[in-house]
């Protein structure tokens, strides 16, 4: 069970581009540029950049008057259209003149080793997702069990590619017997999911094709006739916005399994009260009751109950009665067996487990309480079923008479069975020092399964019966690989902050490295929206490793390593501590003499692009190169881009005078200053992002090129038929990669291998249009 808050967050981009806010119509992406037929020499951006300072607009902003000299690159036009063409061409001219086929052949075989996400459960069956080898995208795969104990062979159930060339699966919810599959396809990364039904049986697809289905969440009837689900508004439907759909007002609908394929009889059950905030279902095991988990932003969701027995009146929305509500907290609940099971941060930043018998809970008034009133957890009904710990939990599911808890333990998963009072605690034991990204199970079934992934371990899916007295996990399916990490090493830094705050630091690198201070090394941070970077296989960091350099991840405030206050401590008017975090990191890497300024290079996306944004703009002495991927850079103007006003709960909102002062701040955009030594940059954007609009890229690589006072250089480009990074092709990512390692390896002065081979074909290195 995962809070509803992953629906809506920015993910870095190790994250995405394995695995899940838009543009709007009037600010389409600039038109696909004319293929490159040769080589193109590298152009004055001075000449590129003029053309697009025609809107320079400067406003006074609660009293501050602000620059902004490229808001003409915000929107398309023909203007935007030539600025996205020339600074394309110019970036691949340096590709070009930069061939490395090394790169994208190593990396092409790392992209092949399989990637395993997302399992789920329906009854004795397994469901989960694999690409490997030279498959596109990912498909559904499935294992079922005997009653026995056994698993049987994977099967693929279905290839996205029979929707359509660029088709991907966004998300899947297996009904609880397994029958059916609820699963999400989109087009080119755009995450804008049409819901489609497969009988597993028999592989076929029923008639549903419901659209504007992004970012759904779905829960089926014990019976499997039916289920809730979320979607956004759809033309001729009150609240739809042309300019911005499948962005704002999403809402909970039933719909039963033949009855209006496309969605249009379904019944509305739950609507939002405003446009940011998000319903999530989840029916109890016996079919009476809806939770609905509702998202109001990544410090505040609400819970209500559903009494789906209930009366309900000709055309009006079924009775939902408050159950936490107007507390500044995460919150997420399940019915099982009768009683609710609340995953909260009330009063325990850490989170805790709490029960009550639901009969008890609907005749107790839902607290209105602030934080600074007394808790609502622990008065009755409720009962602590797991306490606040040490370490913070960060899942949990039922599966009959047991109860499984995730939790991180020294920024590493853990996994622990109790009874359903929480008591007789037992360990699950994991492979290694890694990171199971989910666990699930379904209803009465004690069997749960759950991902598992570290550094130096490819992706698996195992499963457990959780009432076994010593529960072993078993292996369902695995990614193989004839890597050898035993070259290689994981060590851990602590690293203070500029306050004293401890920082937590992996540090991978080849056992055979010194601290000499000449080793080129790769340094990833995101620091945001509760995200924890944990132990996970990533290939770049293996490619980066065999090539001799060092990848470093840290664990910046802002995620969610250490619990709610971690979070808090990089949120909001905090978000200058992720900054200093990430500074500090930089600076060890020097003291430590692991690495020395020119030899060090970083890598950021989404949230982690306004992470490397603001290292530019902060520390430009500290690296020689970043490559910076969907990013938000203009956070002065980043809620006028669908869907970012979800994420003001997070960054605060411009138009209020305070958060306007923090935002101004330290805006990446607003910070670039004339006559600064810039370090080189690379700032890659995409056409289909619905998450983080591009007009961020245009405008901040136009401003820092018009600033460089120095010789490195700073390139833009972006990405064609490709989103944020969900449901991206392998090949497209093979070429993002294969980008990215050319630049950073030649601006931190690596020497290709040697080796007689011919240039890389275009489309390795580049958009391959």
């Amino acid at each position: 069970m995962r809070s509803p808050v992953s629906a809506f967050v920015m993910l870095p981009l190790s994250l995405l581009s394995c695995a899940h806010p838009v543009a709007p119509a009037p600010r389409a992406a600039p038109s696909q540029p004319s293929p490159v037929s040769a080589p193109v020499a590298a152009r004055d951006t001075e000449a590129i950049n003029a053309p697009a300072r025609v809107g320079a607009v400067t406003e006074t902003l609660h009293g501050v008057e602000v620059a902004d000299p490229y808001r003409a690159l915000e929107t398309a036009s023909p203007v935007t259209d030539a600025w996205v063409q020339s600074q394309n061409a110019r970036s691949e001219a340096y590709l070009t003149s930069h061939p490395r086929p090394d790169i994208a052949r190593r990396l092409g075989e790392l992209l092949a080793i399989g990637n395993l996400r997302g399992a789920s459960i329906g009854g004795s069956r397994v469901f989960y997702t694999k690409r490997d080898g030279d498959r596109e995208q990912a498909v559904a795969m499935m294992s079922e069990r005997s009653a026995a104990g056994a698993w049987s062979p994977p099967r693929q159930l279905f290839d996205p590619h029979t929707l359509g060339a660029r088709s991907a699966i966004d998300w899947m919810a297996p009904s609880p017997r397994g029958r059916y599959l609820a699963l999400g396809v989109s087009q080119n990364g755009d995450e804008r999911s049409t819901l489609r039904v497969m009988e597993v049986a028999t592989g076929r697809l029923l008639p549903e094709a419901i659209a504007h289905t992004k970012w759904c969440r779905l829960s089926w009837l014990p019976d499997e006739s039916g289920f809730y689900f979320t979607r956004y508004p759809r033309e001729g439907e009150a609240r739809h916005d042309a300019a911005a759909e499948d962005t704002y007002w999403r809402a909970m609908f039933f719909h039963r399994l033949g009855a209006s394929p496309d969605g249009a009889a379904d019944a509305r059950v739950f609507e939002v009260g405003e446009r940011t905030h998000a319903p999530s279902p989840d029916v109890s095991d016996d079919g009476r009751w809806l939770v609905v988990n509702l998202f109001k932003g990544w410090s505040r969701t609400d819970v209500l109950l559903i009494d789906r027995r209930a009366p309900v009146a000709p055309g009006a929305l079924p009775r939902a009665v408050p159950v936490v509500v107007g507390r500044e907290s995460i919150s997420h609940a399940t019915v099982h067996r009768g009683r609710m099971f609340v995953l909260t941060n009330d009063r325990a930043p850490r989170f805790a487990i709490h029960g009550a018998p639901v009969a008890s809970v609907l005749a107790s008034p839902a607290s209105t309480a602030v934080r600074d009133e007394p808790a609502l957890f622990g008065a009755a009904p409720w009962r602590t079923v797991v306490a606040q710990g040490e370490n913070p939990i960060e899942d949990f599911t039922l599966a009959g008479d047991r109860l499984v808890v995730g939790h991180l333990q020294n920024i590493a998963s853990r996994l622990r069975s109790f009874a359903l009072d929480g008591t007789d605690g037992r360990e699950i034991p994991l492979p290694s020092e890694g990171s199971s990204p989910s666990i699930v199970s379904s209803g009465e079934s004690p069997v749960v399964a759950f991902g598992f992934q570290s550094f130096f371990e490819p992706s698996a899916v195992m499963a457990v019966d959780a009432r076994a007295r010593s529960p072993q996990p078993q292996v369902i399916d695995h990614a193989t690989t004839d890597v050898d990490f035993s070259r290689f090493v994981m060590e851990r830094a602590s690293i203070p902050s500029r306050d004293g705050t401890p920082i937590n630091a992996f540090v991978l690198r080849p056992r055979a490295a010194t601290q000499d201070g000449r080793n080129p090394v790769l340094l990833y941070g995101y620091g945001g929206f509760n995200v924890s970077l944990l132990p996970t296989f990533r290939r770049d960091p293996i490619y980066w490793l065999e090539r001799g350099g060092i990848y470093v991840v840290a664990n910046l405030r802002g995620g969610a390593e250490f619990g709610e206050d971690w979070h808090q401590a990089g949120a909001m008017g905090n978000k200058e501590h992720v900054f200093e975090d990430f500074e500090a990191v930089l600076a060890w890497l020097s003291t430590s003499r692991w690495s020395s300024p020119s030899r060090i290079a970083i890598n950021g996306g989404s949230n982690g692009g306004l992470l490397m944004g603001a290292m530019l703009t902060r520390a430009p002495e500290r690296f020689a190169a970043t490559f910076s991927s969907v990013g938000l850079y203009d956070m002065v103007r980043f809620v006028r881009f669908p869907p970012a006003e979800i994420w003001t709960s997070e960054y605060g909102d411009p138009s209020q005078p305070d958060a306007f002062r923090w935002l101004h701040a330290y805006s990446p955009y607003h910070r670039v200053r004339d006559g600064v030594r810039y370090p080189a940059a690379w700032i890659e954007t995409a056409d289909h992002d619905t998450r983080v609009h591009w007009a961020h890229s245009t405008k901040f690589a136009a401003r820092l090129q018009d600033a460089q006072a120095g010789e490195a250089p700073v390139y833009f480009y972006m990405q064609r038929d490709v989103g944020h990074g969900a449901g991206t092709q392998r090949s497209d990512e093979l070429r993002r990669l294969s980008r990215m390692f050319t630049f950073v390896e030649d601006r931190l002065g690596l020497e290709a291998p040697p080796q007689n081979e011919a240039a890389p074909q275009r489309s390795e290195l580049r958009g391959g249009q």
